[in-house]
């Protein structure tokens, strides 16, 4: 194979700082392997093999809010060559395609003035490379074409938009996160609009769980554990607005399609993780924090391998690799008997001290080989992280032959790099 080498036209360096908290999601991880980070109104590119920022994109006026890489699996040559594109959204409501090699923006598109809530290249699909799925405050989702800015269509819906997740398994099925509940829209195409405002669901539970209720009385005390938050959460997926005692979407911090499983979803939740299968309708699984634990801030499924990477409030990210059980039938119905999925701890990485101005923002993992992690902190720091395999025989249980994963930090930007192995 003959070496090749890029030239990258480099911009003014600039000496990253305490990030906007409008910046707090804007990273991405590409399957290139470089990392998108947001910081002000401009972008920085990252190579997570150097530890160097090796482009700076400069155009936005206001904060960076949302980055996308796009994903280029088409067909190419030496005529024909892939091409560095990334679509960033700011505050103002603009986005930028960037050809991030020339450190220039392809074009700019501009709809309303408030912020991207949402930014997906659609890559699942053969008709073009340059379909970009928006969403625009407060209701409305505009599909662009990255390449010309034109716009090809928008829907409305009735509620605001918060987030959306397509379907792995199927590009026609997609979820809309909202302020009141779930859109489950089972006709959206590339060439048009979707027809219908989509099937509003609530997740309704005449006995909430732990983490929205309080307290039970001394007389019956709650039970702890994620099995019996299983048995206790009865969340069922209804077309009735649910009560205000009942569990509600108010606090749900993000929606997304599970990778490794079909019709599987999953809730984050500050205190809980609920694992939906959207055709019993009905949890499947909980992944609870005991009153001591610190909240979850974000989760990110694995394809590769039924496992969520989730990040804490104290900076610390955590590893839970799933294992299928039998539930036992406590009842003489058998359709009260269900898959249930828990989720064991398997590795986890120190916490970072937290203060006023130093808090974890956002957690991006490799999406080829799913093995390593980056920490945004919010003082500008990137923090990395590789998941290593260990296999060995367990101290207290020597009859056992045990896996150990742990989390070693590779690099931490701005700072020299601290080696420590995290189990």
């Amino acid at each position: 194979m003959i070496p090749y080498t890029v030239n990258i036209k480099l911009a003014a360096r600039t000496l990253t700082g305490t990030l906007n908290l409008q910046n707090k999601t804007a990273v991405d991880w590409g399957w290139q392997g470089l990392i998108a980070q947001g910081c002000h109104s401009s972008i920085l590119i990252i190579d997570p093999k150097t530890a160097q920022t090796i482009q700076v994109l400069e155009r936005h006026k206001a904060n960076v809010v949302k980055v996308k890489w796009s994903r280029e699996n088409y067909y190419h040559n030496l005529s024909s060559p892939y091409c560095l594109r990334l679509a960033s959204g700011d505050a103002s409501g603009k986005i930028i395609v960037w050809d991030v090699v020339s450190g220039t923006a392809h074009c700019e598109i501009q709809e309303h003035s408030k912020p991207i809530q949402d930014l997906e290249w659609l890559w699942n699909q053969d008709a073009s490379r340059d379909l970009l799925l928006a969403v625009h405050p407060p209701n409305y989702i505009v599909l662009w074409n990255g390449d010309t800015g034109t716009k090809l269509w928008k829907k409305s819906y009735a509620e605001n938009i918060l987030s959306f997740s397509f379907d792995p398994f199927d590009p026609s099925n997609m979820a809309l996160l909202t302020s009141e509940g779930i859109v489950f829209i089972t006709d959206f195409s590339y060439s048009k609009p979707p027809s219908s405002a989509g099937k509003k669901v609530y997740i309704a539970s005449p006995h909430a769980s732990p983490a929205h209720t309080k307290p039970a009385p001394a007389a019956a005390p709650a039970p702890t554990g994620a099995k019996k938050a299983l048995n206790k959460v009865k969340v069922l997926i209804t077309n009735e607005k649910p009560t205000a005692e009942a569990v509600t979407l108010n606090d749900c911090l993000q929606l997304s399609y599970l990778p490794s499983k079909r019709n599987h979803m999953l809730l984050l939740y500050p205190r809980e993780i609920l694992i939906l299968d959207l055709e019993l309708s009905q949890t499947v699984g909980v992944v609870a924090i005991e009153r001591s634990g610190v909240p979850f801030t974000q989760v990110i499924p694995c394809a590769q391998r039924d496992a969520l990477y989730c990040l804490h409030e104290n900076g610390c990210i955590t590893l839970r690799v799933c294992r299928s059980t039998s539930a036992q039938e406590e009842a003489a119905d058998p359709e009260q008997s269900v898959q249930e999925l828990v989720y064991d701890l398997r590795s986890q990485c120190d916490a970072i001290r937290v203060t006023k101005t130093v808090r974890p923002y956002r957690m991006v993992i490799c999406p080829v080989n799913e093995n390593k992690a980056a920490l945004i902190v919010s003082d500008g720091r990137v923090m990395l992280w590789e998941l290593k395999a260990h296999t060995g025989r367990s101290v207290a249980n020597p009859r056992k032959d045990c896996q150990i994963e742990s989390l070693i930090q590779k690099e931490q930007f701005g700072y020299p790099p601290d080696h420590a192995v995290m189990y």
